[in-house]
């Protein structure tokens, strides 16, 4: 109609100039002898449907994508939507373009490194494991919310976690631990203080 090219190739526009929508993983060229040079369709892992192309990233790439994903969903981040947002991480039995592939961190705030922040996935040359919490010099557990044996008061504002007991070897019983919240320790007999350093 009025001389309005039909479209292939995944392009629009009156002469067929531009990529749709949603195909703009590489540059628009013009076809060249065989080649049609059609618009790729973007990679976002199912989880947005805008995209626009971004030549530093398709340089970068060394020409093989560069269709930037808009406004990841499913709690997804990243160039493709291909990664879990800060404090998520990748159920390691879903592929990434699962909408649950992503579940939130269950880490203790106050023990953990980084606020709370998980490792967002399983890698075995990096040593990290989906979900696991990276907990302070003086903290364990799943969740980095305990102190180690002999170590007490579990707090987001000290860099090591927890405190050490320093139980006196002389007035606390042999292998005793102290209580974790306080930090007292068991005493022999006519012993006393927190850290029974002294007579009663």
């Amino acid at each position: 109609v009025h001389g309005r090219c039909i479209c292939h190739h995944n392009t629009e526009g009156f002469s067929c100039e531009r990529c749709k929508d949603f195909y703009n993983d590489a540059p628009w060229r013009p076809a060249e002898g065989t080649q049609d040079n059609a618009c790729k369709r973007c990679n976002c892992n199912s989880h947005s449907s805008r995209c626009h192309f971004d030549m530093a990233v398709y340089q970068a790439s060394g020409g093989v994508s560069g269709g930037v994903c808009e406004d990841c969903q499913d709690n997804t981040t990243g160039q493709h939507c291909h990664k879990c947002k800060p404090s998520f991480y990748q159920d390691p039995l879903k592929v990434i373009s699962d909408p649950r592939a992503c579940l939130p961190c269950d880490c203790d705030p106050e023990g953990t490194l980084g606020e709370g922040v998980c490792e967002s996935r399983t890698d075995a040359t990096l040593g990290t494991v989906a979900g696991r919490c990276p907990c302070k010099e003086n903290v364990e557990g799943a969740r980095c919310d305990r102190c180690r044996a002999n170590y007490y008061g579990l707090s987001s504002s000290d860099p090591l976690g927890c405190q050490p007991c320093n139980c006196d070897p002389l007035g606390s019983l042999p292998f005793s631990i102290c209580d974790p919240a306080t930090g007292e320790c068991l005493c022999q007999r006519f012993t006393t203080g927190q850290r029974c350093e002294k007579c009663l």
